[in-house]
């Protein structure tokens, strides 16, 4: 029970990390509707009611909750592309299927991610399969995919609420399967319903209708196999979001590795910092892109908000439960040993060595990587600038060890 409670709290949180990505002026902007705003995990919840009233088990509800939660991990990077091109829906499903696969219960998460936006009218189906492909999960995912968009970001009142429910009725048949429709029109007649949805302990809700009565540890040690395909997939999520970053949370992950290999590190440890490398940029999945393209230097506010990008990190990777020093090996890179770093401001005493090691890999894997207003620099000329931060900003000893083991 505490394995699946673990594994759908990882990603819940994750599932906010794609809507973070998601809430940007020019997706919303293509789309015409507000993407993000919890949509993944509030489709996941919806789903999971639909599918307790439909008779799923207790693992394909559990099943059908990640894929709620996952349902738009194909459309990081493009949707802003959309501008009335249905084609963007056709690719945002197929891309999502194909990561999903190498998930627990991969191809089950892929047909239904695959299929829900696929309707009972071949009129407003992305891919128009025929009816037999479109699993019960994708046909939930379907509904409440679209239901939540049709939702606002406030309290729903009563006329509100019977709106959705008469044009669920209205479209059952062409947008809706009558099976899933009929499901929601029973649960949708309970209050608690709709006002659960609302709350921001959502998790918490889904977990107690799920598992019942219980308590889960805080943090949970790091498992090899999952976690490892979770984190490079964020990984590349993170890359995508920027034309100029293609590689770089690999390129932190690889860096930090080398250097703690260098210290004497031990296997275990070159594990842990190397996933906390791939995921040190999670937060940056809510910078809008053109922020981050940008050719020339970031006014003041611009800065503001990529300073925040570490502080979603630290947020991000305790809400799923990842060891809290992997957590502030990932947050803590842009924190300085003289205090003035952000987003907390830690000083020498509260930064331990994972800490200072990522604090050089990241700024070392920058410099030596393309950026819109400059090319990228020698091995030479990045370790180079990173010794005029010695002994201030950057651990004085750890610089040394990075001139033996980058150069």
């Amino acid at each position: 029970m505490f394995k699946d409670a673990f594994y759908i709290r990882q990603m819940w949180s994750f599932s906010r990390a794609l809507d973070l990505a998601l809430v940007d002026e020019e997706v919303e902007r293509g789309l015409q509707i507000s993407l993000g705003e919890r949509h993944g995990e509030r489709v996941a919840y919806i789903a999971m009611r639909l599918g307790r009233i439909l008779g799923l088990n207790k693992e394909s509800l559990v099943h059908v909750t990640v894929a709620g939660l996952l349902h738009d991990i194909g459309a990081v990077g493009y949707m802003g592309e959309y501008n009335g091109d249905q084609h963007i829906f056709e690719r945002h499903c197929l891309t999502g299927a194909s990561i999903v696969e190498r998930f627990p219960a991969g191809r089950i998460l892929a047909q239904a991610i695959k299929y829900h936006h696929e309707t009972p009218d071949p009129l407003y189906c992305a891919l128009r399969a025929p009816a037999e492909d479109v699993t019960l999960m994708a046909r939930i995912l379907s509904l409440a995919d679209r239901v939540d968009l049709r939702l606002k970001r406030r309290p729903s009142n009563r006329r509100e609420r019977d709106g959705i429910i008469e044009w669920v009725t209205k479209e059952t048949g062409i947008l809706f399967y009558p099976e899933v429709a009929d499901a929601f029109k029973q649960v949708a007649q309970k209050e608690a319903f709709w006002l659960d949805i609302e709350q921001p302990d959502l998790l918490q809700i889904a977990l107690g209708l799920l598992y019942g009565q219980w308590q889960m540890p805080a943090t949970r040690e790091l498992e090899i196999g999952f976690t490892d395909d979770l984190a490079a997939t964020f990984a590349d999520l993170i890359d995508q979001k920027s034309k100029f970053t293609a590689r770089h949370s690999r390129s932190v992950a690889e860096t930090v590795e080398r250097l703690a290999r260098g210290k004497g590190w031990e296997d275990d440890g070159l594990h842990e910092i190397y996933v906390a490398g791939l995921l040190h940029d999670l937060g940056k999945l809510s910078i809008p892109r053109k922020i981050l393209d940008k050719p020339g230097p970031l006014d003041p506010a611009e800065f503001e908000i990529i300073r925040r990008h570490t502080y979603y990190t630290h947020r991000l990777l305790t809400e799923a439960g990842f060891p809290t020093r992997m957590v502030e090996w990932a947050a803590h890179h842009h924190e300085c040993l003289d205090g003035k770093g952000y987003p907390f401001a830690l000083g020498e005493k509260d930064l331990d060595e994972g800490a200072r090691l990522m604090a050089i890999a990241d700024i070392f894997a920058a410099l030596t990587e393309d950026r819109p207003y400059r090319i990228a620099m020698s091995s030479g000329e990045a370790l180079a600038l990173i010794e005029r931060g010695a002994g201030t900003k950057l651990d004085q000893g750890l610089v040394d060890l990075a001139k033996r083991v980058l150069d």
